[in-house]
């Protein structure tokens, strides 16, 4: 896929720690993960930036800038999801019983190896401020859940997105040779409400409507399935990695 006549924001994160973001129709007891940060926690990460070193007023200036932007991603050259069962507390059926009850649940967590790069189109949003947007993303230091951390390492302006980059399956066309692995991925919606940043702000008494200020979209993401075993699966960027068959 080549998205031209676009202009992009380039953002490099190296991934420091292991990376889970429950799939949305995972059960508690069942959490597969997604394979990357999605635009909806990418776009809250700015914003929880933006309160912590500006305020409010911060905040809601970066909300306007991004809560349209179309963002996508390209991922690690390898990806290894590492398949676990852990010890969780899970709300009993028994009401006689403790409220909380010990059991078995199973996890995946993402090992990448190399560099990931999150591309924000600036198309359409002349005033953004692209100095601000660099320094809030250095500000970053995870995706999704607590804990999955990443470094920001650089950023760059390309005119044209290459080739590697998630595709949607609302592109009118797009190349999607090599992307084997397709997953919802959640964005912001109804971007013209005028309430809509009460609606992400977590201090507001406004919650999140599924469907309505939080969309999903099924995302085509480059990688193919290397390996597999009982304990991981293997998967290869062929977009980024030489070695790639």
């Amino acid at each position: 896929m080549t998205l031209s006549n676009q202009e992009w924001l380039v953002l490099e994160y190296l991934p420091t720690s292991l990376f889970t973001l429950k799939i949305s129709t995972a059960t508690n007891k069942g959490g597969k993960t997604l394979f990357v940060p999605t635009p909806y926690s990418i776009k809250l990460s700015f914003i929880n930036a933006a309160f912590r070193i500006g305020g409010e007023g911060l905040a809601r200036e970066i909300f306007g800038d991004i809560k349209g932007c179309d963002i996508r991603l390209s991922p690690p050259e390898r990806l290894y999801v590492l398949n676990t069962f852990i010890k969780i507390l899970d709300e009993s059926r028994d009401k006689n019983s403790d409220p909380y009850q010990s059991t078995i649940a199973y996890r995946e967590f993402c090992y990448f190896q190399g560099m990931l790069n999150i591309a924000l189109s600036l198309t359409n949003y002349p005033n953004i401020n692209i100095e601000k947007i660099k320094e809030l993303a250095a500000h970053i230091n995870y995706f999704g859940k607590r804990g999955s951390f990443f470094q920001y390492t650089n950023s760059r302006t390309i005119p044209d997105l290459p080739p590697g980059f998630t595709v949607k399956s609302t592109d009118p066309e797009g190349n999607i040779k090599g992307y084997e692995i397709v997953q919802p991925l959640d964005d912001i919606g109804e971007t013209d409400s005028k309430d809509l940043f009460d609606h992400i702000n977590t201090f507001s008494n406004k919650k999140i409507e599924r469907g309505k200020h939080r969309i999903f979209v099924l995302t085509y993401i480059p990688y193919k399935m290397e390996k597999s075993s009982n304990r991981y699966t293997a998967y290869v960027n062929p977009y980024r990695c030489q070695d790639a068959e």
